[in-house]
């Protein structure tokens, strides 16, 4: 047993900032967490990574040491410093490419993909389009309002509306004096968005 435990705390401290990646990761992004093999999955390649990071650093390291410059040792606790380092860099830097599209985009424009970096089409069009939006509820009345929040998935969450107001048959507002309401996704059929907002200079 004593033996078992040997060798699985070096395996855990080498796999440990993989998962702190996958943490950062899914705590900071709308991404539905997947199983739990599918989460292993990503903390070995996040791993896998980091791992590759510190042997780069520890190889400059010792060969600025050649070189006469002293950058302190390069044993086993600089070594986890550094994977700790790497992990939240690469945790953080994945949530940003998940978060605004730019790489997909440029991706996109070269005809490399056709996806979008977003969970999903429905996060998609409310994260890249900014607009006054109609709910559509289940019971045939309609909400206009600016969107503050919604839900990652459309069976899922609520939409936070700020400035809400009814609209009427012939869709004109009626305000009810609210400055924000809270709608759950589950009752709401579709959503319509309303056109582009021109913003003076």
């Amino acid at each position: 047993m004593d033996d078992l435990v040997k060798d699985i705390i070096p395996l855990l401290q080498y796999l440990v900032p993989g998962f702190l990646s996958t943490w950062i990761f899914y705590s900071l992004t709308a991404f539905k967490r997947p199983d739990t093999f599918g989460q292993i999955v990503q903390a070995l390649i996040f791993t896998f990574v980091i791992q590759g990071a510190v042997l780069a650093i520890g190889t400059l390291c010792l060969w600025i040491g050649s070189k006469g410059f002293s950058v302190g040792v390069w044993d086993g606790r600089a070594q986890t410093l550094w994977a700790f380092v790497f992990s939240l860099m690469l945790g953080l830097l994945a949530c940003y490419l998940a978060t605004n599209d730019k790489m997909h985009g440029w991706l996109r424009r070269r005809n490399v993909t056709k996806q979008s970096s977003y969970p999903s089409e429905w996060f998609s069009i409310f994260a890249q389009h900014h607009r006054l939006v109609t709910l559509h509820l289940n019971d045939e009345r309609r909400v206009f309002g600016w969107p503050v929040e919604w839900p990652p998935e459309a069976d899922n969450g609520q939409f936070v509306m700020q400035n809400p107001c009814w609209l009427d048959a012939e869709g004109a507002e009626v305000p009810f004096g609210a400055e924000y309401l809270l709608i759950d996704s589950r009752k709401v059929k579709w959503v319509e968005f309303g056109p582009k907002l021109e913003v003076p200079l």
